[in-house]
């Protein structure tokens, strides 16, 4: 994998999931499954998109159905985890428990153990799928 292909999953999944992430989707996706659908799908069609163009500027050699292989598994994957993690810190949020003492398990923590999920299966997919 090259350093050009690793600071683009790192920068798409930024975009794609908070740039793009709509602020009602991101506070209701912990109660509401439309809201959750709503953000991964725009999420996978980021993916879907980007992906689209850097295999047309031959930055990323997808064979053929690589990419949609690789959208629909970080699609699932994304859902899954947000749909446990978005619940886990909304409760932290209502609670008031942004951080706690050394160990921190607030909600910042939680947030953070999400992308540390989103960047295992991202890094992981890819790897796996690109030596198709």
């Amino acid at each position: 994998m090259s350093l050009i292909e690793i600071f683009s999953i790192i920068i798409i999944h930024f975009i794609a999931d908070f740039i793009m992430q709509d602020e009602k989707w991101a506070l209701s996706k912990s109660k509401n499954w439309k809201d959750l659908l709503y953000h991964t799908y725009t999420y996978s069609f980021i993916w879907m998109l980007i992906g689209s163009i850097l295999k047309i500027t031959d930055i990323v050699n997808w064979a053929p159905g690589t990419l949609t292989l690789f959208v629909i598994i970080t699609f699932i994957a994304h859902t899954i985890t947000d749909y446990f993690t978005s619940r886990i810190v909304s409760k932290k949020f209502a609670e008031g428990k942004y951080g706690s003492p050394i160990p921190n398990f607030g909600a910042f923590t939680l947030i953070g153990l999400d992308q540390c999920f989103h960047m295992i299966q991202l890094f992981t997919t890819y790897y796996y799928l690109i030596k198709i």
